[in-house]
Parts: structure tokens; sequence; C-alpha cells
């Protein structure tokens, strides 16, 4: 059991590391309660996926539900009238999507983008994802 400081703070990194979203607070605490996550530290950061949010060559990471896993697949944004590549073409655990992809992404500086679907919710232990600003 963790105290009430202890959980505060993980709350609050919680909340950091997704972005900031308004309306999760009770979500962000009680997931604070749950000593077995703990937000990465080793500063990995993602973008949140919208569509037409990311420019041909950009690489997004899917995960969705698969039974009751977690599971997700790499795609590279083509041009707008080819297909996109996906790598290597089939699911895998979540870690495995985010180790391919910044195997792919390299040196290059680019975002990597993450698309969350099925009811799927960040999960501080991935990293920092931030949410694109529009202005």
């Amino acid at each position: 059991m963790i105290d009430e400081e202890t959980r505060r703070t993980r709350a609050y990194r919680i909340w950091e590391s997704e972005g900031r979203p308004e309306g999760q607070d009770l979500e962000h605490w009680y997931r604070a309660g749950d000593d077995t996550v703990e937000p990465a530290e080793d500063g990995r950061e993602y973008m949140r996926y919208s569509r037409g949010a990311a420019p041909a060559g950009s690489l997004i990471i899917k995960l969705y539900r698969s039974g009751d896993q977690i599971r997700g697949y790499v795609r590279k944004v083509a041009e707008t009238d080819l297909d996109d590549t996906v790598y290597p073409g089939e699911e895998m655990e979540p870690e495995a999507a985010f180790k391919l992809a910044e195997s792919h992404r390299g040196n290059s500086g680019q975002p990597v983008f993450v698309e969350l679907v099925e009811d799927v919710e960040w999960d501080p232990s991935w990293g920092r994802l931030r949410c694109q600003t529009h202005g």
C-alpha cells in the first residue's frame, strides 16, 4: 500500500505522461494506487494519432484488444495514393511494437504516433503520450 503523497505524485505523473487530458483525474488516482504500474523513466515520448495528423513517412503504432490482451502493430504512412506499409504484418505485444517503431524511426527525430482503439487506455510504463496542439 502506498501513502497518499506518493499516490498523488504518481497520479500527476500518469496525467503528465498522457498529455494532461481533462476529466480523467479519478481514473489517474485509482491507477496511481496500483504500485505495479509506474510511468516510464526513459524519456520515451509519442504523439496521439488522429486522422490526417501524421504526414507521409510517419510511423503509427496501433494498439487494440485481441481477446483479453492488448496487441498492436506498426505501420508507416505512405503517400496518399499508396497503401501503408505494415511492419512485420502481424500483431505483437505493445512493448515489441514500441521497439519496432523506434528501430524504424532511427535518429530521424520524427515523432512516432500512437492510435488507441477499442477502449485501450494508455499505460504510462510505455512512455509519455502527448496530444497534438492545433493553432
